[in-house]
């Protein structure tokens, strides 16, 4: 028995040394103390350093999973912040890769050496939530007296953050796939910018034909199986008027809804014959990016990388290219959230932390315009009505916010609705697959996934 506590107790300091060894930190620290931003009817707004906010300077530590070319973005809205409020509050930033992230926001939060601000995705909220490893964030608004309102977010976003009754995040931004098109191809055979399914598969068909009567292989829409496939059905499933869960939050997808969507999804490949078999990871970009693809189902966030191909496009929202009837529902499109939330803490945080903290959140959703420059939507209202978003050229091809919907809310979301994944790919590779079979077996898994999770 002592051997077993012993090494028990000694598997956890590894843990622990091996988490904290993953970690980077760094420090931003300037010396300006002002920034500004101007809104689209010309009006400026700047912000200057409060005085005597504090007795003495405070420093909150913050972290995320924004690591490569995103990263330099979000490195330099917390530069600014340091400026801003240089002397009186700093930020001290660490960042790791998404799945280090998690191992240890859910090890060492409850140990008490988590941040005092973190960032999650909006589809877990629920889940850390539930398991008490994040607070509500309302007793964090009143005792700042940061205005922090729902009617300045996206609705959608900041109504999924609430759990119980009780707010338990910031959205920062919100992010979707679109439709990269190549405006060359379409040009050369003379074709409109498709507006739905049947335009969809039309154009990607005409230009696909007629560049192998010249002798080129391009393909219409080369279609990953593994990503953003997840993406790409989950909108197909909510156009066709499906659900991931049900108001228990059971996995719903197991349905006529579910199995059209597959369909929907699947028939690109199968039926329609717009992309070759057994496209892997990022093989579907490279199609794109080389000219070799008129249409290209990407993220927002992937943005900068098409921008650096040197291909001519343009981005169109996947509103009515899975279900086109005419319903409310066919336009809506998959979406998610990076959020700002409050990691448990073990020991009291001072009012000076709290006001420190929610400005902070406050200064990069206003400021997030910069965050945009990363293919990034801001959930602020107030940061894209601002001159600087409203100019960035690509931004609004991804389509209307109110379009916009993201994961429905369950603490057990990911386990109830996850195993859908790896039958979509099932289905994407295999002409004769059986949509019964494979969402039969993935709501199997889902219901043992929910009752495990539910146990622990």
């Amino acid at each position: 028995m002592k051997k077993s506590i012993v090494l028990s107790l000694l598997f956890i300091m590894i843990l622990t040394l091996a988490a904290c060894n993953r970690m980077k930190a760094i420090i931003t620290t300037t010396t300006t103390t002002t920034s500004s931003m101007t809104t689209n009817d010309g009006t400026s707004t700047t912000d200057t350093e409060d005085t005597n906010l504090f007795d003495e300077k405070v420093t909150i530590s913050f972290w995320n999973p924004i690591t490569g070319a995103d990263g330099s973005y979000m490195r330099q809205l917390v530069q600014g912040f340091n400026e801003e409020y240089e002397g009186q509050i700093e930020v001290v930033e660490t960042f790791t890769n998404e799945i280090d992230y998690y191992t240890n926001l859910n090890l060492l939060v409850p140990m008490g050496r988590g941040p005092e601000v973190a960032i999650m995705h909006s589809y877990l909220v629920q889940s850390y939530a539930n398991r008490n490893l994040i607070v509500p964030i309302e007793d964090y608004i009143e005792t700042s007296n940061v205005e922090i309102n729902g009617s300045d977010y996206i609705s959608d976003v900041f109504n999924s953050l609430y759990f119980e009754n009780e707010l338990y995040g910031v959205p920062l931004d919100i992010h979707v796939t679109g439709i990269y098109y190549n405006k060359d191809l379409l040009e050369k055979y003379d074709l409109e910018v498709p507006t739905n399914r049947d335009e969809l598969v039309q154009t990607a068909k005409t230009v696909q034909e007629g560049e192998t009567n010249l002798g080129n292989t391009v393909w219409g829409l080369p279609l990953s199986t593994v990503w953003p496939s997840e993406w790409i059905y989950t909108t197909a499933l909510y156009q066709n008027n499906g659900l991931e869960i049900d108001s228990e939050g059971n996995p719903a997808f197991n349905s006529p809804e579910g199995i059209e969507a597959l369909e929907a999804v699947t028939d690109l490949i199968h039926v329609h014959n717009l992309s070759p078999m057994n496209v892997s990871v990022d093989q579907d970009l490279f199609y794109f990016q080389t000219g070799k693809a008129l249409y290209h189902i990407q993220g927002s966030w992937m943005l900068n990388d098409i921008i650096a191909s040197g291909v001519n496009f343009g981005v169109i929202p996947l509103s009515n290219m899975f279900n086109d009837d005419g319903e409310d529902y066919s336009e809506h499109i998959h979406a998610r959230s990076h959020t700002f939330v409050v990691p448990r803490q073990t020991k009291n945080v001072s009012d000076a932390k709290k006001t420190a903290t929610m400005l902070f959140i406050k200064y990069l959703g206003d400021h997030s315009y910069i965050w945009a420059e990363a293919g990034q939507i801001p959930a602020s209202n107030i940061a894209r009505s601002s001159t600087e978003y409203q100019n960035l050229p690509y931004h609004s091809g991804f389509g209307d916010v109110d379009n916009f919907r993201v994961a429905a809310q369950s603490p057990y979301y990911h386990e109830a609705y996850s195993p859908v994944y790896s039958r979509v790919t099932s289905a994407m590779l295999k002409a004769d697959y059986n949509a019964s079979v494979l969402l039969d077996a993935a709501e199997s898994e889902a219901e043992m996934l929910v009752r495990e999770a539910k146990n622990n």
